[in-house]
């Protein structure tokens, strides 16, 4: 498939709205049919699933996920480099590096860069010109894929504006930080032609120093997204109802971000700086999508959506990734970046090669920074058709739908060294493109689901089932040239996974409802895998209620989720010790299991106060992870049966709280997690693997000054807490300090 599919889609759905209309649809109404939250709230589906909406999205207007993120309980978040751009996203235990077990969707479209052959995200959509965002934790998600393990997020862009709006949102920060938002877009009314017209342009724009301080170099980022749409709507009292929008989105990121962390005494003493060795670490990435959406609604009720896509993404991150002693005289045999930095002293010399100090020269070919060179691509086309009927003494909301999808991971590395020379790294040695890795993934898929809404008095049944037919192909190369002859290694795997799903939700009062689910989640393994590396296969549970009275609101969900086999992948971010890139590792049955609490009010509605608002919203998460089996492995460790996770946190809890009066408004959220490890094991942690808990506070500030005119001002970690963030992928991390930020809202 390429990109013929698409132009057919788009000259299929052009002919179409030139036969037939309709009316304009609401936001997002366009994809309903392959999204959870489309057609109802969230507070009515039988399952876990949150959705944050415009509004509160603006109260903040975070550029960084995890922020936004941080509101949404059951959600297992890795931070890495204080600012989001490569976020580490998990739910409830599924394991978070890279974001890799959870579907990552804008506008229904997969947009990992690969999401079979390589779902790692080091692509991520742009959070602070999102419209709103879905978090699917339940048996919902059968309508999304691959890697279901434990749930999807699904992020929907702006739509383009049924009459003319426009919007500016700029920012300064007092570290240097410039964030621009803007979009204009309207949709055009006019007798001559045969259909509306709508369009839509947005840019967004990201750039700062950025925190962390090196003596040559710099740690900063620039990012850029640019987006435009093209919708076509059909005029009223046309035989059906239809609209086609086309979307061309473009970013760019440039970011000098490295894996090199500190060791605890330098973490201790000056958490925000970096050493020397690093100073040439730098991620650039470019990412296009493609995508034309055809929605059209029949005269008997039957409705069908259409996407078509292709995303691009092509990266390349040079950055520090191996040390070579062998020239060091007298050193302490110490060769790779994780024992330097756990135990410095016993690593003295090869030490004194990351730091870098003033009149020290190192041997050539000492430190090697690898270009991570890599191109993605992936392509497809998704229909489903929905309608409702009654029978059987029910009513039916029946939806079925079918993807076809290829993707590709291209990797073409090269790796050089380098001599530390007064604290300026020196190229000693320059290797080819492809000497380091010269490896092809690819994937070719067909899904499906099949969903059906049954409701009868105060019951509803959602059953679902989900198909995933897969084949994949790894092709390595021993050196830059690409024939027969050099081919190192040559993997293939395929697979069908049936995937059912059952909920139930009885309306028991219209204040309180009860639901309970279950749903079969998978993850393939990795393509580059050995062939005795089993799937990722679970069984998720869940049992929950809602109440609702007036303006307080309260849901309670217990959640067990039972794998089978858990997969550990062996990445760069991860700390790749012990094992070969880009393969997995099975870990055997683990049991993650905790609860998740969601609670709001307005306490001005109980004080009986007028023209004032006092929202208040608390989120709570607990969990418990327990692996079922003792084993050895390059990647996991030594584990024995009943060790925890990683970077999973046994409490975690969100407050929101705000006030608003007439043109003002103020909003904080206090976030709190508890202490978690590094590696699986036992408690207590020791102290070398621990991250301690911590507490954030963010706050934001608005005044309309007139009606389409807002002052903004926001704090991020208020009281500059220090604190540690991850002790992967080599050595100490530390999260954001404080960031005070200066805005300008502009609605027209």
């Amino acid at each position: 498939m390429s990109y013929s599919i698409l132009a057919g889609a788009l000259m299929a759905g052009a002919s179409l709205i030139a036969a037939a209309a309709a009316e304009t649809v609401p936001a997002n109404a366009d994809i309903d049919l392959i999204t959870v939250t489309g057609i109802r709230p969230a507070s009515e589906i039988a399952g876990a699933v949150d959705r944050i909406d415009a509004d509160t999205l603006r109260r903040f207007e975070f550029a960084d996920i995890n922020r936004v993120l941080r509101q949404v309980p059951g959600l297992n978040i890795q931070e890495e480099d204080g600012f989001g751009l490569r976020p580490n996203i998990g739910i409830r235990g599924s394991g978070a590096d890279r974001s890799s077990k959870i579907v990552i969707m804008e506008d229904g479209v997969p947009v990992a860069p690969a999401p079979y052959a390589a779902p790692s995200a080091y692509y991520f959509p742009t959070a602070g010109r999102m419209n709103a965002i879905e978090i699917v934790k339940g048996p919902g998600a059968v309508r999304y894929g691959p890697n279901t393990t434990a749930g999807a997020i699904q992020f929907f862009s702006t739509p383009i504006p049924e009459e003319a709006a426009g919007h500016i949102t700029a920012f300064v920060s007092d570290t240097d930080r410039t964030t621009v938002h803007a979009y204009a877009g309207k949709r055009w009314t006019a007798d001559s032609l045969p259909v509306h017209i709508g369009g839509l342009i947005e840019f967004y724009s990201d750039e700062s120093d950025g925190f962390k301080k090196i003596t040559r170099g710099e740690t900063g980022f620039d990012i850029t997204d640019f987006v435009t749409k093209l919708g076509f709507y059909s005029k009223p009292g046309a035989a059906a109802e239809q609209s086609l929008v086309l979307k061309y989105q473009h970013s760019e990121q440039t970011s000098d971000e490295t894996y090199l962390g500190l060791t605890e005494a330098d973490f201790a003493r000056s958490p925000y700086q970096r050493y020397a060795a690093s100073q040439l670490d730098q991620f650039q990435g470019d990412h296009d999508t493609y995508q034309a959406t055809h929605n059209i609604t029949f005269g008997n009720g039957i409705k069908l959506n259409t996407i078509a896509y292709r995303t691009d993404f092509a990266r390349n991150w040079r950055k520090l990734d191996a040390f070579d002693n062998s020239a060091l005289s007298g050193s302490g045999d110490c060769n790779s970046l994780n024992e330097i930095l756990i135990d410095p002293q016993a690593c003295e010399l090869e030490f004194r090669v990351l730091a870098g100090p003033q009149g020290y020269v190192s041997p050539d070919d000492v430190l090697s920074l690898r270009h991570n060179n890599r191109e993605y691509y992936a392509t497809g086309i998704q229909s489903a058709i929905g309608f409702s009927f009654e029978g059987l003494g029910a009513s039916h909301d029946l939806t079925a739908s079918i993807r076809y999808h290829e993707d590709e991971q291209d990797r073409f590395q090269q790796q050089d060294q380098y001599r530390m020379d007064n604290g300026t790294l020196v190229l000693t040695t320059d290797n080819a493109p492809g000497t380091q890795s010269n490896r092809l993934s690819t994937a070719e898929a067909w899904s499906g689901y099949l969903e059906d809404i049954i409701s009868f008095g105060k019951t509803e049944i959602t059953a679902g089932i989900r198909i995933e037919n897969v084949e994949t192909l790894e092709t390595r190369w021993s050196g830059a040239d690409r024939t027969d002859a050099t081919i190192s290694r040559e993997r293939s795997n395929s697979y069908t996974e049936l995937l059912p799903s059952l909920a139930v939700l009885y309306r028991a009062t219209p204040e309180l409802s009860l639901f309970a689910g279950v749903h079969r989640g998978f993850a393939a393994a990795g393509v580059g895998s050995s062939e005795d590396t089993d799937p990722e296969e679970s069984w998720i549970y869940e049992v929950g209620g809602r109440y609702t009275n007036g303006p307080a609101s309260i849901e309670t969900i217990y959640f067990f989720n039972d794998y089978s086999n858990l997969i550990g992948a062996c990445t760069n971010s991860t700390g790749g010790s012990g094992c070969d890139i880009g393969d997995s590792f099975n870990a055997g049955e683990v049991d993650v299991y905790g609860l998740e609490v969601t609670a709001s009010t307005d306490f001005a509605h109980y004080a009986q106060l007028k023209d004032i608002s006092l929202p208040v919203t608390v989120t709570y998460t607990w969990t418990e992870s327990e692996l079922q089996s003792s084993f050895d492995s390059g990647f996991f460790g030594a584990v024995i049966a009943g060790d925890e996770l990683p970077y999973v946190p046994e409490h975690q809890l969100t407050v929101s709280a705000g006030i608003e009066q007439g043109a003002w408004r103020l909003d904080a959220i206090i976030n709190h997690v508890s202490e978690t490890r590094n590696v699986a094991g036992g408690d207590p942690i020791p102290a070398s693997e621990k991250i301690d808990a911590r507490t954030l506070v963010d706050l934001s500030a608005s005044y309309e000054v007139t009606e389409h005119i807002s002052l903004l001002l926001k704090a991020e970690n208020l009281f500059d807490e220090e604190y540690l963030a991850a002790r992967r992928p080599y050595g100490l991390r530390p999260g954001k300090p404080r960031e005070v930020f200066a805005g300008l809202r502009i609605d027209f």
